[in-house]
């Protein structure tokens, strides 16, 4: 593995992007939408619902045309950085929402979470390129570790602005976090292989996504495991991002 700087920098976008996932999608932000930003908590949950299942839908219809694209055309650095860029900035905005402004909050997580999500699809599939078949799994190892370790640094970061009475600066910070922490992603990966027009790359996309639908279709241990999967990530996706909610509001 010669291109350790390729490497960890792959691995630092996991410890960046783990500050939203654990301070916006999961322990904080819920809370604070649903008794801080929502006129009421039961409508606030509502609304969290609908907000990440809307960003959720959006990027699964979207993912595999825009990766076509990206693959084809050359531009999946440029489609990861504007991704990510998406939710930085979305992220940072929230710093100036206030209660009763649950419209405003809610189109702003989803084009965090658009963002977040977006971005993973296009971070994930530089793995293949970086290492080969046999040391995949350890490098995905090693950027999940660093995303732990990115989710614990937040938290506490996050926490610290909690007891000085700084909640709204929490968000700042995490979009901070992240933008800087990425950054090394943005200089040291490729830019991707392709060199055709957006147009033809878009087309070409279509095309390899149907043919891909085609083929899942065909074979039933393809279609039992994603519908599999598909279940069980639903579910963990939804403890995650009603857990905080649940803890606070039900459990008191």
């Amino acid at each position: 593995m010669e291109n350790r700087k390729q490497i960890l920098s792959w691995c630092l976008y996991d410890f960046a992007n783990s500050s939203y996932s654990s301070v916006i999608a999961a322990v904080i932000f819920p809370v604070y939408f649903v008794k801080g930003i929502a006129p009421d908590p039961l409508v606030g949950d509502l609304w969290w619902g609908r907000a990440i299942s809307l960003s959720m839908a959006f990027v699964a219809v979207t993912s595999p045309f825009v990766g076509g694209l990206a693959d084809n055309a050359g531009k999946r650095k440029a489609m990861l950085f504007f991704y990510t860029l998406l939710c930085v900035i979305s992220v940072g905005l929230l710093a100036f929402v206030e209660r009763g402004m649950i419209l405003e909050t809610v189109l702003l997580v989803v084009l965090a979470n658009v963002g977040m999500e977006g971005a993973l699809v296009f971070y994930n599939s530089y793995l293949p390129e970086l290492v080969p078949y046999q040391f995949r799994g350890r490098i995905s190892g090693w950027g999940f570790g660093l995303g732990y370790a990115g989710s614990i640094l937040a938290l506490l970061l996050a926490l610290f602005l909690m007891k000085a009475g700084r909640v709204t600066l929490i968000w700042p910070m995490v979009s901070l976090f992240f933008f800087l922490f990425s950054l090394p992603a943005f200089l040291s990966l490729s830019g991707g292989g392709g060199g055709y027009s957006p147009k033809i790359a878009l087309l070409k996309g279509l095309r390899e996504t149907c043919s891909a639908v085609r083929e899942i279709l065909a074979r039933r241990d393809a279609r039992m495991f994603l519908l599999s999967y598909f279940f069980y990530k639903d579910g963990v996706n939804t403890i995650i991002i009603f857990s905080s909610i649940y803890a606070s509001v039900t459990l008191s």
